[in-house]
Order: C-alpha cells, then structure tokens, then sequence
C-alpha cells in the first residue's frame, strides 16, 4: 500500500518506485525473538484456571514469597 496516496500496490510494483525497498526490511534481532512473556501480577487471576488471585494460588510454588 502507499502510504503518501493510501492505493494498494503489489510489491513488484513498489520495488520499482523504491528500489532499495526490499533492503531496507528489518528483521527482529536475536535479543527481540527470546524476549520471555509477560510476569503475572500478584493481584490478577491465577493462569492455571482456579479462579483464585495468583497470591493465593501459584505464587507460593512458584517461590515468589
């Protein structure tokens, strides 16, 4: 799609408006790929279905008190 006149184009077609189009796509580093999800707060539900605040569930096997 261009961006300038929002009309969709195939990306032959954009190559030959940008050449250096397809150098320029940057791929994810090796750090951003092994990022680890995100830490479950003490005050949100539980990820193991229970129902329970994690405080109250997991945390305590999970070593975090």
């Amino acid at each position: 799609m261009d961006n300038r006149t929002g009309e969709i184009i195939t990306e032959e077609e954009a190559v030959k408006r940008a050449p250096f189009a397809k150098l320029m796509k940057i791929q994810p580093t090796s750090w951003q790929m092994s990022r680890k999800p995100p830490r479950v707060g003490r005050n949100e539900p539980c990820p193991c279905g229970s129902g329970k605040k994690f405080k109250r569930c997991c945390l305590v096997t999970a070593g975090g008190v």
